[in-house]
Order: structure tokens, then C-alpha cells, then sequence
């Protein structure tokens, strides 16, 4: 599906383009405004293929959660099929102000309608993360050139600094991703996965990440393999790290290991039953080269281990 059917698909879910007053990205965000806002239809929003999720801003404003690599190309689209350019100014006031919760897809299968779960993540507290890379490119830019012999002025020293100390201060956020069948948990083999249910360790997970210091947790489901390595794709540089659980591509997928090694993020690796005492083929794991830690047979609560880990070894 290209960007063109994403708009599309967007634009029918907030109402229509005459619903749509103004736009504009930020971040992995594209941000809406609507004449009324009775006319989005959340689950058609949420069900739209590409979308992460969606936020809540104000009585008019909604943001649409894309990974940054997609959000550019569907804000241009939505440019071109609205007529409206985008702009920053009418989101500055009260499409901002108002706290609001972070919805986020349980699973993207587009042949059946995707669960929403409330992450209670306030999102509005937040500010939104920054490019500490990007700060100290643009720093450095701006430092006039110095010989071999010459020190960088002092100025210029204590602005590294305090641009290295805002990169440590930057949020962090970790995305969580789950593979073929986790969404079926409490109902799929309780003798081996237990009787938690998926929106159970949905919440664990969020739990979890607030009490580890993590700004925002979001949590990815997909039976599909290429929707996987889309989410690992898409979190490159918008968070500090991931827990995965790729269910069983686990043990068959190459492709999975590669993005995650592409994007090089801190990956902790998660399984909820005991794959050392399970048959021979589930003793594979590929994805594992990629972590620096797996958790296996400790039920749901693995996430939370995994999560508590993750931010220790970023130090958080």
C-alpha cells in the first residue's frame, strides 16, 4: 500500500478532507485539526495500514503515530489530496494543552479489525524526544574551525557539554513488539503460555516502563513478518530500545535479525515459556544475536524483567 492510499485511508477515518482544517508532522506524528470531531472514527483511524496509533489533542486536534521513516511521505500526500500546507501555528495552542492518552495497535492484520488498548502514558506531560544527534552535528557545525595546535574555546566546550548532558536527558522510549500468536494469549495453549491475557501483559508492560523511567511504551503486534521488521525499521531513532518476543519467526527468520541489527537499538529478547525445554527446533533462536539479554520461562512477567534490564543497561 502506497502513501497515496495511507492519506486516503487517514483523511476518510477524520472525517473526510473538508473535515481536515489544518496539518502538519512532528516527529513520527502527523497532527490533524477537524472542523468536528465527532466525525473520526477512531477504529477506522487505528485499522488504517502504517499506523502505530493515535493520540488525542484538545477538543479538535488528533495526532496519527507513524515510524519515521513513512510519516513525511503520508504528510505530503495528505498536503496534495486536502489542499492545505502544512503549519505548525494552530497546534501551538490548545490542540496541545490538553493531557491525553497514547492508543496503540495490538495487531495491523488488515483482514480482521485491530484491537486498540489505552496506554496511560501521559503523553501530554512529556516533551517530545529530541535528536540529540542531529543537536551535536548542528553544535559542532557552528564552531568555527581550529588548527591542530588550538584548543576549542571555552564557550564552545561548555556547549558541548551541555549538549551531551541534554542527550542524556532526552525521553526515552521503548517499543515493545510481539509476533505470530501472542495476541492469543490466555487462549492459546494455557498448559505452556499460562492463563494472563495479552491485554494483561499489555498492561504489565506499561507498568513496567513507567516505574523503570521510560517516557512512553508502546506496545506492536503482527502475525506478519514483514510487519515486524517494519516496526523495527521505523524505531530507528525515535527509541531508546526494544523488548521482543517474535513468537515463531523466532526460530525461522533471518530477515528479523538482520533489521534489528541494521537499526543497532539495545533488544532484549523475551519468551514466555521455557524454550530450553521445549522441542529441539524452538531451541534456535536467530534473533538472539542481536540482544544483549534473553528472558525466558517467566510468564508475562518476562516483560517486565526485560523492560527493567533494557532501561539499566541504557542508564536510565
Amino acid at each position: 500500500m502506497d502513501r497515496q492510499q495511507i492519506a486516503e485511508e487517514v483523511l476518510a477515518a477524520v472525517g473526510g478532507k473538508d473535515n481536515v482544517t489544518a496539518n502538519d508532522i512532528c516527529m513520527t506524528r502527523l497532527r490533524i485539526l477537524t472542523q468536528d470531531p465527532s466525525r473520526v472514527n477512531t477504529d477506522q483511524l487505528s485499522a488504517a495500514r502504517g499506523v502505530l496509533g493515535f493520540v488525542q489533542r484538545g477538543q479538535n486536534g488528533i495526532e496519527v503515530v507513524f515510524g519515521p521513516g513513512k510519516v513525511e511521505a503520508v504528510h505530503e500526500a495528505i498536503v496534495k489530496l486536502t489542499g492545505i500546507e502544512g503549519d505548525n501555528e494552530p497546534f501551538a495552542g490548545g490542540a496541545e494543552a490538553s493531557p491525553a492518552a497514547l492508543h496503540v495497535h495490538i495487531s495491523q492484520n488488515p483482514l480482521r479489525d485491530a484491537a486498540i488498548v489505552q496506554n496511560e502514558v501521559d503523553e501530554a506531560a512529556s516533551p517530545a524526544p529530541e535528536d540529540p544527534v542531529a543537536d551535536l552535528v548542528s553544535l559542532l557545525d557552528a564552531i568555527e574551525p581550529t588548527t591542530d595546535d588550538e584548543d576549542v574555546s571555552e564557550e564552545s566546550a561548555d556547549a558541548l557539554v551541555e549538549a551531551e548532558h541534554a542527550s542524556q536527558e532526552s525521553p526515552a522510549r521503548v517499543l515493545v513488539i510481539n509476533g505470530p500468536n501472542i495476541n492469543m494469549l490466555g487462549i492459546r495453549e494455557p498448559d505452556i503460555y499460562g492463563h494472563d491475557t495479552y491485554r494483561g501483559m499489555l498492561q504489565l508492560c506499561h507498568d513496567a516502563a513507567e516505574e523503570a523511567g521510560f517516557t512512553e511504551c508502546t506496545c506492536f503486534q503482527s502475525n506478519h513478518e514483514g510487519d515486524l521488521i517494519d516496526a523495527i525499521q521505523d524505531s530507528y531513532g525515535s527509541y531508546a530500545g526494544i523488548v521482543i518476543n517474535p513468537g515463531a519467526y523466532t526460530h525461522t527468520s533471518i530477515a528479523i535479525l538482520d533489521a534489528a541489527k541494521a537499526v543497532g537499538l539495545p533488544m532484549v529478547e523475551v519468551h514466555i515459556s521455557k524454550l530450553d525445554e521445549r522441542e529441539e527446533f524452538r531451541q534456535v533462536s536467530y534473533i538472539r544475536a542481536a540482544c544483549f539479554e534473553t528472558v525466558t520461562g517467566m510468564g508475562i512477567e518476562g516483560y517486565r524483567k526485560a523492560i527493567l534490564d533494557l532501561a539499566d543497561h541504557i542508564g536510565l
